[in-house]
């Protein structure tokens, strides 16, 4: 037992001599969809979903190498997600025509990095999951200019989760410009309601993002 905790601390001493570890601040645009089925081939037929512009901000923390190599990278971010959407069809009763959803997430990405460094600049690609929250959401019916605050545990649940990947570019160690994209595996769809509702609903987010580290 004593020697596993020698070689115990001994890896950890070592390790510490090899990596470093940062925060940053994390700030990007969403293009943000929802991918949705519907059980009713009508509604199916008509329903159309297009890209939503959203934001991402938040703190992130890399435990990386001095050098090139493998590292891991640990977030908190609100990232807004959702979709536009519009229903070319007139025989639906009681439905949105044309509209968008906006979704505020609470977001924890965890993601193992690998960096390749040349002098100042460096290279880097990464890939991991991710876990969500909903901390608000509306509806919007552009069609009837109304809008409304979503109620969770009726339209649609609050959690989500999936994977995500990326790659970019690094400064001088402080700045990285990179892209993410991130795909839910969670059905967050819940049917529980008169109006037509998915019986499956994902997100997909593509993120163009800035990080400042410290």
């Amino acid at each position: 037992m004593t020697v596993l905790r020698i070689n115990l601390i001994i890896l950890v001493l070592l390790s510490s001599s090899i990596v470093y570890a940062q925060f940053g601040l994390k700030a990007g645009m969403n293009r943000a969809s929802e991918i949705k089925s519907f059980s009713q081939p009508n509604i199916t037929a008509a329903y159309n979903s297009n890209n939503l512009q959203g934001y991402q901000i938040g703190l992130v923390y890399q435990l990386m190498p001095k050098k090139s190599g493998l590292g891991m990278e640990i977030g908190a971010l609100i990232s807004q997600k959702g979709s536009t959407f519009k229903i070319d069809s007139i025989d639906l009763d009681n439905v949105y025509k044309e509209g968008y959803r906006e979704i505020n997430y609470l977001e924890i990405p965890l993601n193992i990095r690998y960096r390749l460094s040349i002098g100042f600049i460096g290279v880097y690609g990464f890939g991991g999951i991710y876990g969500g929250y909903a901390l608000s959401a509306k509806m919007v019916n552009e069609t009837a200019n109304t809008s409304y605050e979503e109620v969770f545990g009726s339209f649609m649940e609050r959690a989500d989760y999936g994977y995500n990947f990326g790659a970019g570019i690094e400064l001088f160690r402080k700045i990285q410009l990179g892209a993410t994209f991130s795909q839910g595996i969670k059905n967050t769809a819940l049917i529980n309601s008169t109006l037509p509702q998915p019986t499956n609903s994902t997100n997909r987010v593509t993120t163009v993002n800035f990080v400042y580290m410290f």
